[in-house]
C-alpha cells in the first residue's frame, strides 16, 4: 500500500523535490485560497502520486505559510475551473522569498514570503486512476 506524504520544504533547496511531487496536482480554482490574517495560501485538492510508479491519486492540502502578499495572474473567472499545477519555484530576495506557482494555460500565483515555508499534506490514501498525466510539448 502506498504511503500518504506529509512533507515540509523550508529552505530554497527543498523546493524543487516538493515541486516535482505537487506536480499535477489538480484543484478547483475556488479550492485554492489565501488567508490574509493568517498569512497563509491554502490550495486542496488532487495529488498524482509519481512516487508509486502507478497512476494514482491523492486528497492532499498544499499550504504555503508566512507570506506577506500573494497575486494572481491570467486566473479564471469560473469558480468550478480545474487548475493543473505545473511547478512550484523560488527566488531569494533580499528581504523576502518569491514563490511561483506555475498552472497550465498560463496561470500563475506569486506570493512573497518571509522566508520559504511550504507543506505536502496528502489527506487520504491514494486511489487508482484511470489516467496518467500527459505532458506536450509547448505547454
Amino acid at each position: 500500500m502506498p504511503m500518504r506524504l506529509h512533507l515540509r520544504a523550508e529552505d530554497l533547496d527543498d523546493v524543487p523535490a516538493l515541486s516535482a511531487l505537487a506536480q499535477d496536482f489538480v484543484a478547483r480554482a475556488a479550492d485554492i485560497g489565501f488567508d490574509m490574517r493568517a498569512r497563509r495560501l491554502v490550495l486542496l485538492g488532487n495529488r498524482f502520486c509519481w512516487e508509486t510508479g502507478r497512476p494514482m491519486r491523492t486528497r492532499t492540502a498544499l499550504v504555503l505559510s508566512s507570506l506577506l502578499n500573494v497575486k494572481r495572474r491570467n486566473w479564471p473567472a469560473q469558480e468550478e475551473t480545474m487548475m493543473e499545477l505545473l511547478a512550484i519555484e523560488a527566488e531569494p530576495g533580499e528581504e523576502a522569498v518569491t514563490l511561483l506557482l506555475h498552472f497550465a494555460g498560463g496561470a500563475a500565483i506569486r506570493a512573497r514570503a518571509e522566508c520559504v515555508d511550504l507543506l505536502l499534506d496528502d489527506l487520504a490514501e491514494p486511489v487508482p486512476t484511470p489516467r496518467k498525466p500527459v505532458h506536450r510539448a509547448g505547454r
